[in-house]
């Protein structure tokens, strides 16, 4: 029998994000008594639940025979130790029947050595907090984790360095446990577990590690390891501080006449019949008339001329024709300062280009090359100190040039924006995946993936639907993209998605169930045959790129942990950076474009770039522009207000002017978006109340477990003790099997804390997150955890992932 082929297939390139420390920075600030002592603890809590709920099932039993004889005075004693057991209060055994005597007996028992372990636990939290100061300093003495710190936040790193200036004069135990000292430490924790938990991709420690598939080869294999863990580490300018230097030099009296007057593309413009006469249509829908010099201005701006260069030609004096625009600029139609394109890798070295090109002869030119080379000065600094320094320099030369502060939201634990970070190449490259992994990854993705690819298609073509309903009450079954979008948003508001979302309810449903069916404890085993029924055959080619961990096992193999899926390509955006040949890996995807119908119809939509960019100008398809600028090359791009959504045989289609267009990747709140986009590949969460089990298919951990808490159940909604709420966490654990380290996800807080619970240093980062929401959180664990890493760096096992691609042939 011929073998046939795995429908998944992986594209031959992929990525290798890890952590830039060992994971020991993050487990060395455990305290050994203390989790000695919350393990004791927790044996003590497990022991009294088993004890309490065999006390509670009895006096229920003994409830049901009293009821039957009718007892009323019985029954109230009953209650009343039911109602103690309940609350974990001691119970009187004169009250109970002689056959609930031992049950208590034990209940009380249990009762006691419970309250021993959590004063001998309590006792022993008083210590750690004296031995606390001592981890804090062995972490931040080290100079690399200063040098992450400086990166990550110069406000937390200027108090790191005061702190540690402060630590040799400091006696033993004083004055190190104030509330102000414990908000330090928690910081500190909170950023040693970003250094060795999370994959940054940011520096020396997160550096981006490129990989192939090589069928000839078996096993992963590594490239050789250099001391500081990287090859290269390049400056990148913040786009914003970019962005702010071009609105600087647009405002400058010398060249803002100028300078080219840029359209934006999601404004319409369009000519009346009457002669001299047309109208402005803001992105909101509203319509501006105009006629005269002003529609004249308004008509001539192709994104090439000056304001000067529009005023010759409307015949208006450049002063009036400075007014009329800068009215545009405010109602958000016209630009009149350069604005870098969001896609481009180095947003500095273009505005740089700019400024020699239209403001050749003032001081741009210079002083723009002098914050690069600063820049470049930075990423070259050795060690933090020196760094610190040309920082400083950097930050002085930005705000000269802005009169703008040079760091956004400084201090907050994802939102410190530089003027400049660093991008690095690592180590270790490149990774070789032997064909044997290779066929192993697809072979067990594979029924997953296809139970997800469907899961994707379901919203897909819900979202299509209420599209097509909104073009469809339109007489010419077409109606402009912009159009559409504005009367999708309130048919959402009004339930209509809602709605027609049947079959994706059926199918998250019958999910669900077999889950339900399959669980077992914390974790569901689904096998592929029963996943089938929920996996049709796809009848169009589908990519994802999911992130993919791998769990040590004890006899040396590896088990999947399956991690985010995402819509995007990695090498088309700013982990494209640093590929040994990167011509050669752009070409390996652009081989495969079929999941979007091609490179003629692959279209993605490029909103002004935030941080770094998902799509670079490497992107080998179109641009659809909104407000900002994606591309130099203006073949490229298409204005949101020239497309149009037609419908054919009742399915909505994206088509610009000279064809129809298929989105890179639609996106779950922007249904305008799904509906014309190639299907995503999604699963559902699967959740059961306050619990979403693990799910495992084959040799892949799908779904990793989850628990949802409240304050009060950290036992801080309202006496906010850390001891009591330490031993509140124990008991949590004891009772919901909650593993050692976990991801803690809240609302307000943009990226999930890995959390060390036998930690006290990490409980109190817990509560912190739980206190400064809405007082909820979930947990989730890790997976793999520390002891189960596979990777290892410098003889330390680190945390990583790998970002590859796949591709499922229509069938």
């Amino acid at each position: 029998m011929t073998e046939q082929p795995t429908p998944w297939q992986l594209y031959p390139r992929l990525l290798l994000r890890r952590a830039g420390f060992g994971i020991d920075l993050l487990t060395a600030l455990a305290d050994e008594p203390t989790r000695a002592g919350a393990a004791e603890y927790r044996t003590a809590a497990k022991q009294f639940g088993l004890c309490r709920t065999n006390l509670i099932d009895g006096i229920a039993r003994a409830v049901a025979r009293t009821d039957r004889q009718s007892d009323r005075s019985r029954l109230r004693a009953l209650s009343r130790a039911r109602s103690r057991a309940g609350r974990g209060l001691s119970v009187n055994p004169e009250q109970l029947d002689p056959a609930l005597v031992p049950a208590a007996a034990a209940y009380d028992t249990a009762q006691a050595e419970l309250e021993q372990a959590g004063q001998r636990l309590t006792d022993v939290l008083a210590q750690e907090a004296l031995r606390r100061p001592d981890r804090v300093h062995a972490l931040l003495a080290n100079d690399r984790v200063c040098d992450a710190l400086l990166q990550l936040s110069p406000s937390f790193y200027g108090e790191v360095l005061r702190w540690r200036r402060g630590w040799a004069t400091r006696s033993a135990g004083a004055n190190r446990n104030r509330a102000k000292d414990r908000a330090f430490y928690r910081r500190a924790y909170l950023y040693g577990q970003r250094l060795a938990a999370k994959n940054e991709t940011t520096s020396f420690f997160g550096p981006l590690v490129h990989g192939r598939i090589d069928h000839t080869a078996a096993g992963i294999g590594l490239g050789p390891e250099t001391g500081s863990g990287v090859h290269t580490t390049e400056a990148q300018t913040a786009f914003w501080a970019v962005c702010e230097l071009a609105r600087n030099l647009g405002a400058d009296p010398a060249v803002r006449d100028q300078l080219p007057v840029t359209w934006v593309p999601a404004y319409r413009r369009r000519a009346e019949a009457e002669a001299g006469t047309g109208t402005v249509q803001t992105s909101a829908g509203r319509r501006i008339r105009l006629s005269g010099a002003h529609w004249r201005l308004v008509h001539d701006v192709n994104d090439h001329r000056s304001v000067r260069d529009l005023a010759d030609l409307a015949g208006m004096e450049v002063a009036e024709a400075r007014v009329v625009l800068d009215r545009l600029r405010q109602i958000g139609a016209v630009r009149l300062w350069p604005e870098p394109p969001s896609t481009t890798a180095r947003p500095l070295d273009w505005l740089v280009g700019f400024a020699q090109e239209h403001a050749a002869g003032t001081e741009w030119p210079a002083r723009l090359r002098e914050l690069a080379a600063l820049a470049d000065r930075y990423a070259a600094a050795a060690g933090h100190h020196q760094r610190a320094a040309v920082l400083a320099e950097v930050e002085a030369g930005f705000s000269a040039l802005t009169a703008t502060d040079a760091r956004r939201a400084g201090g907050q634990m994802y939102a410190d924006r530089l003027v400049v970070s660093l991008d690095a190449k690592g180590d270790q490259s490149p990774v070789v995946v032997g064909g044997d992994i290779a066929r192993r990854w697809e072979e067990q993705l594979t029924p997953v993936l296809d139970v997800a690819a469907r899961y994707g298609e379901l919203q897909q073509q819900v979202a299509a639907e209420l599209c097509a309903r909104v073009v469809s009450e339109t007489e010419t079954g077409s109606l402009p993209y912009d159009e559409l979008i504005r009367r999708v948003l309130p048919a959402v508001e009004a339930g209509e998605l809602t709605a027609l979302a049947d079959p994706v309810r059926e199918f998250t449903q019958t999910y669900t169930e077999l889950v339900r069916t399959a669980l077992r404890g914390q974790e569901a085993r689904l096998s592929t045959a029963a996943l089938a029924p929920l996996a049709p055959s796809p009848g169009r080619d589908r990519f994802v790129s999911p992130d993919l961990m791998l769990e040590r096992q004890p006899d040396g193999t590896d088990l999947l942990v399956l991690g985010e899926l995402h819509p995007y390509v990695f090498a088309w955006g700013s982990q494209g950076l640093f590929c040994d040949d990167q011509e050669r890996m752009l070409a390996d995807f652009t081989a495969g474009l079929e999941p979007w119908g091609g490179p003629d119809q692959l279209a993605t939509v490029i909103r002004r770039r935030r941080h770094k960019g998902l799509v670079a100008d490497w992107f080998p398809g179109r641009f659809v522009e909104v407000t900002s600028v994606a591309t130099d090359d203006r073949k490229r791009t298409v204005a949101l207000a020239d497309l149009t959504a037609v419908l054919v045989n009742g399915v909505p289609r994206l088509h610009a002017p000279d064809g129809e267009l298929t989105l890179y990747a639609g996106e779950d709140d922007h249904v305008h978006l799904r509906a014309f986009a190639a299907p995503g590949v999604a699963l559902p969460l699967v959740r059961f109340g306050d619990f979403a089990p693990r799910i495992r298919v084959g040799e892949v951990i799908v779904q990793r477990a989850r628990w949802w808490f409240s304050a009060a159940d950290l036992g801080v909604a309202e006496v906010r003790d850390a001891a009591t709420a330490f031993l509140a966490v124990q008991s949590l654990r004891a009772r919901h099997g909650l593993p050692r380290f976990c991801f803690v996800s809240a609302a307000h807080e943009p990226k999930p804390v890995g959390v060390d619970l036998d930690n006290p240093l990490a409980v109190d980062a817990l509560l912190a997150l739980t206190l400064a929401g809405d007082g909820k959180v979930s947990l989730a664990e890790m997976r793999p955890a520390p002891e189960a890493l596979w990777l290892r760096h410098g003889d330390r096992p680190v945390t990583a992932e790998f970002r590859i691609a796949m591709r499922r042939a229509s069938s």
